[in-house]
């Protein structure tokens, strides 16, 4: 390992291992308004975003602009009443508009909240309105709503448009203390209800500052990245944002990855030069499928490309393989090494909680906990559960109620309710990796225990290209069954016989697959079955296709594995 710096581990209390990281957090306490200053006045003119217009060209902002843009709006919400700890809603889609609005709260102390895009028909109808959009509202509880113009809340007086509000006198930065909250997320709500997450300015400055300590890579050359991320969710509309302002960088927008916006994005590319890529596999996918077409394409838009980071646990093997051949062509072609990193999150932590140090030899590495950080892997229910304290962890949660606790363990640990497990990559360094979800995790009639999560990504090594996923099912029945959503040119037979080998390789009940279907509908968003981030919400599909399960099981439809 040639004398490079390792994990450090040290037994708790009861004996579980804390993990912690031998690099130093250093610059935790520099707040992040103060690093937007900084910015605007070392390098006023250099771009903090852009965004296309509409008509095939693209807006800017220069980190100087931001800043005058977002005091001078700042000033507006001071007249208009507002106080540093009011609530400020957004429903702005990403832009420069909606990054002004996070900035002016941002220099205002206000609180920000990036809502998902449901449909808020009302705000004076919340009380007794049962859908999700207003159930958000009632936690968030906020003091203005501002939203796009033609926007039907606006239309009704019930809504704000910034290029409506009347200008206004300058006003001070609120220079606000760590502990303030300065932004509200809610998770993902794949397990439950979603949850309002308050976001600190200590969270967003420990996780930036511990970022630069893992990757140096991050202050070595101002970052350019293209993001197409969602704003109401904590990985793009509050870490790649601050990433950029902590490090100077540039951010290009873009929309969400699809088939038919590729050509607009290897020409943004070609544009723009990226140095790194953040996403998840469904960007990465793409993004493949256009190198298999047109490889002179886009090896001329990621020249500079020189770090690509994914969600540790949620890449396939044959993305991963397609991926390690295409960063075998892209460093012939430029002749400079290309590192795949991944990490681990979650809205709780300000987005994250571990980062790889290096390069990665396969996927479902998590990495080292952020420098100032620690890991503890504590036994559950026969699993070791990752569980994490450190400076960027939440407050609490918020409810229609108000504020209630995290699940803390007695030290003051989160406990995530993933699985995770030690073990050494290629090059002997020992890393945590991603051991399946707990609350993924079922038993059957017999009482014995199924690790879906960590199963159903081996069951789809064992498929290959046979299948795009697989949900498993089977609570409380006598053996496990399976939804599969097949590849177009897979057939019924292919799928038939690879799991008669799986089961031949894995015979035992909490194991082998019993019954089999193919997916008959194609999962969606709105119905809650795929994230934000291009993933199967696995508990979703099950809840909303529960009768589907039963029958499967219960042997009434679907194709026995014999």
């Amino acid at each position: 390992m040639n004398g490079e710096p390792q994990l450090l581990s040290s037994p708790r209390r009861d004996g579980s291992p804390v993990l912690s990281s031998p690099h130093r957090l250093e610059g935790a306490q520099t707040d992040i308004a103060q690093k937007l200053r900084e910015r605007a006045g070392s390098h006023p003119d250099r771009l903090l975003m852009t965004e296309p217009d509409g008509t095939g060209a693209r807006k800017d902002i220069s980190y100087a602009a931001a800043l005058s843009k977002a005091r001078d709006l700042h000033g507006c919400l001071r007249a208009r009443g507002l106080r540093p700890g009011d609530r400020v809603a957004s429903l702005l889609p990403p832009g420069i508009d909606a990054l002004r609005l996070r900035l002016a709260c941002l220099l205002g102390g206000f609180v920000h909240v990036s809502l998902p895009p449901h449909p808020f028909r009302s705000l004076s109808a919340l009380s007794s309105a049962d859908d999700e959009a207003a159930r958000l509202l009632r936690v968030v509880k906020p003091s203005l709503v501002v939203v796009p113009a033609g926007h039907l809340l606006a239309a009704q007086g019930e809504g704000v448009v910034l290029d409506a509000l009347p200008e206004a006198p300058a006003v001070e930065d609120h220079d606000g203390a760590p502990r303030d909250w300065t932004a509200i997320f809610f998770t993902a709500g794949s397990t439950g209800a979603s949850k309002g997450v308050p976001i600190t300015r200590a969270m967003i400055s420990s996780c930036q500052a511990a970022c630069v300590a893992a990757w140096p890579f991050l202050g070595e050359r101002p970052p350019v990245l293209i993001d197409w991320m969602p704003w109401n969710h904590v990985f793009g509309g509050l870490d790649n944002i601050f990433k950029m302002i902590w490090n100077g960088g540039t951010l290009h927008l873009a929309p969400p990855p699809s088939v038919a916006g590729m050509d607009a994005m290897l020409d943004l590319m070609a544009e723009v030069l990226p140095t790194l890529s953040i996403g998840v596999p469904l960007g990465l996918k793409l993004l493949l499928d256009a190198h298999e077409a047109e490889p002179e394409r886009v090896a001329r838009g990621c020249a500079s490309v020189s770090h690509i980071f994914f969600a540790g646990a949620a890449m396939e093997p044959a993305l991963w393989q397609r991926l390690q051949a295409f960063r075998a062509d892209m460093q012939a072609r430029h002749g400079r090494r290309m590192v795949i990193l991944s990490g681990y999150g979650a809205t709780e932590a300000a987005s994250t909680m571990c980062l790889v140090p290096g390069d990665i030899s396969g996927p479902g590495a998590l990495g080292w906990p952020l420098p100032g950080h620690e890991v503890a892997l504590v036994e559950t229910d026969g699993c070791l559960e990752i569980c994490f304290r450190g400076p960027n962890l939440a407050p609490c949660y918020l409810g229609e109620e108000g504020v209630f606790p995290l699940p803390l363990d007695e030290d003051g640990f989160y406990r995530t309710g993933d699985a995770g497990l030690l073990t050494e990559d290629a090059t002997g360094q020992t890393v945590l990796r991603f051991d399946g979800r707990l609350s993924e995790d079922f038993k059957l009639a017999s009482g014995i225990k199924v690790r879906s999560g960590l199963l159903r990504g081996q069951l789809l090594r064992k498929l290959g290209a046979l299948a795009q996923d697989v949900v498993l099912g089977g609570a409380g029945s006598d053996g496990l069954v399976a939804l599969v959503f097949a590849a177009p040119e897979a057939s019924q037979n292919a799928l038939r016989d690879a799991l008669l080998d799986w089961n031949r390789e894995n015979p035992g009940s909490s194991t082998a697959i019993r019954r089999f279907e193919l997916a008959g509908f194609t999962p969606t968003v709105e119905a809650g079955e795929i994230s934000a981030k291009g993933q199967l919400v696995q508990s979703r599909i099950l809840r909303n296709h529960a009768g589907l399960f039963a029958d499967l099981a219960e042997g009434r439809i679907g194709h026995a594995v014999a």
